[in-house]
């Protein structure tokens, strides 16, 4: 997949509009769209996306990012993308929905094809839409693509109903909408090796400050270290220094610096303040017994 970070010129291609946060089931139609069309007739799909979040421009309240840039352009690479071209919201912002629609899209890359979502809106005022790219399928000699509302156990897929249930620990139900595992990168540090006393070492890293918050709490998580996954237990707790903790099971390496990516499958508990160092060797050994059990029941 080609990465560009301004305006190229991809002629006759199949276009994929949206900002696409978490790259969500929806997300994937609309892209897998695209590419579909890209492949019947041997031409070019090509994601447009802004690389800020259009609300970090029109609103003063933080939006806060299920997947960073980096991890949405990895996923989309996976999906089978051709092209993806990163746009700054604010250099285009103040067009209106005809300019950007001709000076930009087809100005551009002569689309054969728009796919979008049912809800994109695009060009000032927000006036560009479904019903305004099919308005104009014959003059630009482009046809679009809506794709509607998805829905899992009645709930219609969006990134807002992913963030509530993100917000309340609620992993299962974000996974499921997602179609993939919520999840966070970082380098292993070194920690106070508290948990290594209790005979439980642990890795460390940072919560990424450009991810959405999630509660304190016990998880059980998959850890992907070097390109092989093992089950953990993760402490995400109160610290000065924002530091989640993981407990890789059956795993025993020296992996100070190296990245890790930690899945989230389920919330195991809430923090508990302990008597003694024996109960809590007690409760870890509980929680680790949780994740075995539970393995076998996830996809």
């Amino acid at each position: 997949m080609q990465i560009f970070d301004e305006l190229v010129k991809i002629q006759k291609s199949s276009l994929a509009l949206g900002f696409f946060d978490g790259l969500h089931l929806g997300h994937n139609v609309v892209l897998k769209n695209a590419i579909h069309i890209a492949k019947e007739n041997n031409t070019q799909s090509c994601a447009v996306i802004f690389k800020n979040h259009p609300s970090i421009i029109l609103s003063p309240n933080k939006v806060e990012q299920i997947l960073t840039l980096d991890e949405k352009l990895e996923i989309m690479d996976k999906i089978g993308l051709d092209n993806v071209i990163l746009l700054n919201f604010e250099d285009y912002a103040s067009l209106s929905a005809q300019n950007y629609l001709e000076n930009i899209l087809v100005k551009n890359f002569s689309p054969i094809a728009i796919t979008t979502g049912f809800n994109h809106n695009f060009g000032f005022n927000r006036l560009g839409n479904p019903k305004f790219l099919k308005e104009n399928e014959k003059k630009f000699g482009y046809k679009y693509y809506e794709v509607p509302p998805f829905v899992v156990h009645n709930n219609i897929v969006s990134c807002s109903v992913i963030r509530n249930y993100l917000h309340l620990g609620n992993f299962p139900e974000a996974n499921e909408l997602l179609g993939y595992n919520f999840f966070i990168k970082g380098t292993v540090i070194k920690g106070e090796k508290i948990a290594s006393t209790l005979g439980f070492p642990s890795a460390n890293i940072n919560y990424p400050d450009d991810k959405i918050k999630i509660p304190y709490g016990v998880y059980f998580v998959l850890v992907n270290v070097n390109g092989k996954e093992y089950t953990g237990v993760l402490n995400h707790a109160i610290s000065p220094d924002l530091k989640t903790e993981v407990h890789i099971i059956d795993f025993n390496k020296d992996i100070y610096g190296e990245k890790i990516q930690i899945s989230f499958i389920t919330k195991i508990r809430n923090q508990i303040n302990f008597e003694n160092k024996e109960k809590l060797q007690a409760q870890i050994k509980r929680d680790i017994a949780f994740t075995q059990i539970y393995k076998h029941f996830i996809k």
